[in-house]
């Protein structure tokens, strides 16, 4: 958790001593450049946590950290932040650090259990009834008054799990961050993220300080050297989507064909393709014009949205609070956004239509592309989206 970032100092014991030695020259030598750096280069954010209370062990989150602030790293500037253990405080502090130093990334970590790395994936919003550092139990049940009920993480938990665990270190998924200012944080990077879709942001708990990992004792500069492998993971996920440019044909893909010229025969002998296009087309427009009672009028009541994120994961709302998360996004987005249907396919069954639009999202400098899955049924005369699944296959920034 954030607050005043304190000095330094090595324990006594030739052992503690030796050690700081080693981590020092570690950092010297290779991944993090011990010099100053410039204001120029885009900004890493690292949170990690104060100690749980008063003569309490050192907090290994922000142990593994504070020697890399103001440290250079593969062309971006780091910047080191403690987090107080304190209901309500993280969100403050990405908000206070984003206007400050504007970065592309916010990494945050806490102390775990032992004997592991946790990449936490999911982060809900209700508070634990837990005392925190000023002995005080959360006020308010909720850590926002707008948000869903639950964020799933927006960090590839499954792709930093294998390049991590290849590295030697133990790493899981978790599900679970606790109900305490570990899982606020999480849900408070990722709120964040949804006004500021540039934004990567992730949570780690690390093991213990003095706690054995494998055949490893987990003491500062092994916490340190997992943060820097951790950094070295995402920067290589990274660099291979951007590899992949949205020119390139997915597998899956079918060269895209005109919403009036239909692939399918029995399409043009059924009249209500034409009402389905319909609704589809304005789907997608209202959004992008952001008229956003038109866009909830696409949806029938009950309606259930779901959200399939790149670990695989699915994040579900209801009508209601999707639309109005959606609104919150378009009012506070940094660029506006259109998204258009690319491809649409689209099927009869029954009562039911079913289409699945292949689409493209531009915000500014960022390209996206995805699949919308909807299901159809017709009320009062109207198709309605009764189901939509949707996911994103590739971006480029």
């Amino acid at each position: 958790m954030l607050s005043t970032i304190p000095s330094f100092r090595c324990r006594t014991g030739l052992v503690q001593l030796f050690r700081c030695l080693i981590a020092s020259a570690w950092l010297l030598a290779g991944g993090a450049s011990a010099t100053a750096v410039g204001d120029d280069k885009p900004v890493i954010l690292l949170t990690g946590f104060e100690p749980f209370g008063n003569n309490r062990p050192p907090n290994p989150s922000w142990e593994g950290i504070c020697d890399l602030n103001e440290t250079d790293w593969n062309g971006y500037r780091i910047v080191a932040h403690q987090l107080p253990v304190i209901w309500g405080e993280p969100l403050k502090h990405f908000r206070e650090q984003i206007e400050k130093h504007h970065p592309v990334a916010i990494f945050s970590f806490g102390q775990g259990g032992e004997g592991t790395f946790a990449l936490e994936s999911r982060a809900g919003k209700t508070r634990g009834r837990i005392p925190d550092n000023d002995g005080q139990l959360p006020t308010e049940y909720s850590i926002t008054d707008d948000g869903p009920a639950e964020f799933q993480a927006s960090m590839d938990c499954q792709q930093m799990k294998e390049l991590l665990s290849k590295q030697g270190y133990p790493v899981r998924i978790s599900r679970q961050a606790g109900q305490y200012l570990c899982e606020e944080t999480l849900y408070s990077l990722e709120y964040t993220k949804k006004t500021m879709p540039e934004l990567v942001v992730a949570f780690c708990h690390v093991p213990p300080l003095g706690t054995r990992v494998g055949t490893m004792i987990a003491d500062k500069a092994y916490v340190q050297k997992f943060i820097i492998d951790y950094l070295t993971a995402w920067h290589s996920i990274s660099a291979i989507r951007k590899a992949v440019t949205p020119d390139a044909t997915p597998v899956s893909f079918i060269p895209a064909v005109k919403a009036s010229e239909p692939v399918q025969d029995e399409k043009k002998a059924n009249p209500e393709t034409a009402a389905v296009e319909k609704l589809i087309s304005g789907y997608f427009k209202s959004w992008s014009e952001q008229r956003m009672k038109d866009y909830g009028n696409c949806f029938a009541e009950g309606s259930v949205i779901q959200e399939i994120s790149q670990a695989g994961e699915i994040y579900t709302q209801a009508k209601i609070p999707f639309v109005s998360a959606q609104t919150s996004y378009h009012k506070s987005a940094v660029h506006k956004a259109i998204e258009v249907p690319v491809r649409t396919d689209i099927t009869f069954e029954a009562e039911l239509a079913r289409a699945v639009v292949y689409w493209k999202l531009t915000a500014g400098p960022r390209v996206q592309f995805g699949y919308d899955h909807f299901t159809l049924i017709q009320q009062e005369g109207e198709w309605k989206i009764v189901n939509l699944v949707f996911y994103g296959t590739k971006d480029r920034e």
